[in-house]
């Protein structure tokens, strides 16, 4: 009987620890796009992929087409879906739409739930930058002898669409590689 209660107590502090230990499992790389160059059709907010968008998007598939990958995230739009599709078609996998205003929830997903898997995601101009730093990004910056001491913003603008940005993480460190979807 004295040996049952820290047998017990050791079982279960084990068990607690492999379950903290698989919480934060990271994936293991993420390659994470804005969506190709899109219709510009007034009023419609909904819009599909050009055929310059097209093309990227089969661009995009071409380059990742020996890479094992593992999932698809896309938000709910025609042009984020389409950047995707052709991947999809390759890799015979399902592409999972995700809340581009639930950021923070699909971020800590993202870091959870993907142990050692390799995440494909396409967003927007305005979702990209905030999703990389929300991942752990950070870019040092100095001017001459000067370091700035905070974290500066990345933006996108409207009229960029070639970058495909690579992450990898090293003992929970996200490394960052920007890719290029140009032609």
């Amino acid at each position: 009987m004295k040996l049952f209660f820290p047998t017990c107590l050791a079982a279960i502090m084990y068990l607690l620890g492999t379950q903290i230990a698989f919480a934060a499992c990271l994936p293991d790389s993420l390659y994470i796009t804005r969506h190709a160059e899109k219709l510009d059709e007034k009023g419609n907010h909904d819009p599909n992929l050009s055929e310059r968008g097209q093309a990227r998007a089969q661009r995009i598939a071409d380059m990742l087409a020996d890479i094992n990958i593992h999932r698809l995230f896309s938000t709910p739009y025609n042009r984020t879906k389409q950047t995707l599709t052709p991947l999809s078609q390759h890799k015979n996998l399902s592409i999972t739409e995700y809340d581009p205003r639930e950021q923070a929830a699909f971020i800590h997903q993202l870091k959870n739930n993907y142990c050692n898997q390799t995440l494909v995601i396409a967003g927007h101009s305005n979702t990209v930058p905030s999703m990389l730093q929300d991942l752990g990004i950070h870019f040092n910056v100095s001017l001459g002898k000067y370091r700035f001491n905070y974290q500066p913003s990345i933006i996108l603008s409207e009229h960029e669409f070639g970058q495909l940005f690579f992450i990898r993480f090293n003992n929970d460190t996200p490394i960052l590689e920007v890719l290029s979807s140009d032609s």
